[in-house]
């Protein structure tokens, strides 16, 4: 009798496994009031997030209010026609804030063994509701989605960053009081990172050689219409800090957003889950003593296997967005690797 229910929970087991798939984006979603739920979610991010050891650098609260500002308002405050302005704009998102978080006491060990984390340190906690109902999506990618993107195999680091999550999504559950669902997918793709090397004159002086690199880097990508969105220097914190990072002569992570493309994604596909892969973290670091500086970011394409995506004309807007990015790296003197 035993044998028998032990095959049938097993059975199970594999039959639930097919049918979840994989899960690429944990949400907690809870009804109600708008103002009522972003009352709770700042209160997590108030006090909450920093009992879980998290803190948030960089808010970007309300964003919906900012499409509407750039492409839905004909008139600038002066009185002269938006050149933003779109005949066609739509509004369907009643709420959309991204919040870079990161906890770097805690990622400090886990970057040292696998620099590729800073794909996601800091890491995206979003906040969304549609116009169409009255749910509020508060969450991230999952732990197995953010590790697998960044390749990492060692399943000591994977232990340790899947329990830095879930103490993330412990506060998230205990806060907003809703259920849990999950963006499920089949499978992520081959290729889910873009990563470059570009030769690095350290100089003198490393601070000045970087800080020279950071304008230029920020100069070429404001032109190309990306918001930097934040940044978060791991290198420096830990330095004023004192706390060993010795790996590294430099290590830091950019925040960039596209503004266009993601009103486009969010708002008028209607996707504002795959707001979790954003802003797009961008880490950079030299290795100590080196000339090389190392570049990577979780490749924009995700976002197509994330959003299930088969209109041809999305799929390739979110392709000609990596081949934006590669092709201002390039310009910059690298190499993709």
């Amino acid at each position: 009798m035993l044998k028998t229910f032990l095959k049938l929970a097993v059975a199970l087991s594999l039959s639930a496994t097919v049918a979840f798939g994989y899960q690429a984006i944990r949400l907690n979603v809870s009804s109600g009031d708008k103002k009522e739920r972003n009352d709770a979610f700042n209160g997590i991010l108030e006090v909450d997030l920093e009992d879980a050891g998290f803190t948030p650098k960089d808010s970007h609260p309300g964003i919906e209010f900012y499409y509407n500002l750039f492409y839905g308002t004909k008139l600038l405050k002066d009185g002269k026609p938006n050149p933003k302005f779109k005949t066609d704009y739509v509004e369907n998102l009643d709420n959309l804030g991204f919040i870079t978080i990161a906890g770097e006491p805690k990622i400090r060990e886990m970057l040292l063994k696998e620099p590729t984390l800073g794909g996601f340190a800091p890491l995206n906690y979003l906040i969304y509701k549609k116009k169409s109902d009255d749910k509020t999506f508060v969450g991230t990618l999952t732990p197995q989605a953010m590790l697998d993107i960044t390749k990492v195999k060692d399943p000591a680091i994977r232990a340790e960053f899947t329990k830095y999550i879930d103490g993330l999504s412990a506060i998230t559950d205990a806060g907003m009081k809703g259920k849990v669902e999950y963006v499920e997918i089949n499978k992520l793709n081959d290729k889910t990172m873009m990563q470059f090397e570009i030769p690095f004159d350290r100089g003198s002086d490393i601070l000045e050689a970087k800080f020279d690199f950071m304008g230029k880097f920020e100069k070429a990508f404001e032109a190309e219409d990306y918001i930097i969105a934040g940044k978060r220097d791991f290198g420096e914190y830990y330095a004023d800090n004192n706390l060993k990072f010795d790996r590294y002569d430099a290590y830091w992570v950019y925040s960039l957003c596209h503004f266009t493309f993601s009103y486009t994604v969010f708002n008028v596909w209607q996707h504002p889950e795959l707001g979790a892969s954003a802003p797009c973290s961008m880490y950079m670091y030299v290795e100590k003593g080196k000339n090389v500086l190392h570049v990577g970011m979780p490749s924009v394409e995700n976002w197509i296997t994330f959003g299930k995506l088969t209109d041809p004309k999305q799929i390739q807007y979110i392709k000609e967005m990596d081949a934006k990015i590669r092709s201002i790296m390039i310009s910059l003197g690298a190499k993709e690797v």
